[in-house]
């Protein structure tokens, strides 16, 4: 599977502009490219439907409210954490507040897999703050040490599991989990790494063309990768944590 955006530029424009425009939107459209990996690794779903109503699901006003939900979705190019919790069927309620017994039970679901090492958390903004930070359990990214630098955005741990704060996790999800429509709850996933690789056939490839009959320039940026699992089916890796209060 792969991933691509265009964007389409006005020659005049971008030879006007005061700054070098081309190198600051080459780092742009390569950034859209990972976040919407971001999005695919926890809400993707390689299903024929997709479990979340992802075509009026903008998440965080992220993608434009138009083209959602189509066969070129972003999020049916590989099958995200959520997703195969529920396959598992490694997912639980929360009844609005997370303790630190219900984390361990998640980590329980995860068998001979939740007692290594390797595990990692991933919260939304707000259930960091509401849910979290007031738990003795954590500890906070100024207590970590050398160890703060352990994973990109890791800025806390609990029971030796990073925790990694995703915009791509929701605030905005049903009780049941799911993405239906506009609600208010949130959630979290574990996942141990030693169960999911990232299999990648080309990293990202900036190109760029001049359609000289319009006057524009075509800046495309395309990557072809997932993230999968060798795991058999049956395999609880990961677990999906839901219907938390943000």
């Amino acid at each position: 599977k792969g991933l691509a955006v265009r964007y389409v530029l006005d020659d005049a424009a971008v030879e006007d502009s005061a700054l070098s425009i081309l190198p600051i939107l080459s780092n742009s459209i390569a950034n859209d490219i990972e976040a919407s990996w971001a999005d695919c690794a926890l809400n993707g779903d390689s299903a024929a439907t997709h479990q979340d109503a992802i075509a009026s699901w903008n998440i965080r006003n992220r993608w434009g409210a138009s083209g959602l939900g189509g066969s070129s979705d972003h999020r049916r190019t590989f099958k995200g954490f959520r997703a195969a919790a529920y396959d598992q069927s490694s997912t639980d309620d929360q009844g609005g507040t997370v303790s630190a017994s219900e984390i361990l039970s998640g980590m329980s679901k995860l068998g001979e897999l939740g007692a290594s090492e390797g595990l990692v958390m991933i919260v939304s903004p707000e259930m960091l703050v509401s849910q979290l930070l007031g738990l003795q359990e954590v500890i906070t990214v100024d207590k970590l040490g050398p160890q703060a630098t352990i994973l990109s955005g890791q800025i806390a741990s609990i029971f030796g599991m990073p925790i990694v704060v995703s915009r791509y996790m929701g605030a905005d999800l049903h009780t049941d989990g799911l993405f239906t429509g506009a609600n208010n709850q949130t959630g979290y996933v574990i996942f141990n790494k030693s169960s999911y690789y990232l299999y990648e056939r080309r990293g990202i490839v900036l190109e760029q063309d001049k359609n000289i009959t319009a006057g524009a320039i075509n800046l495309v940026a395309t990557y072809r990768g997932v993230m999968g699992s060798p795991d058999q089916s049956t395999t609880n890796n990961v677990f999906y944590g839901f219907n938390v209060n943000p």
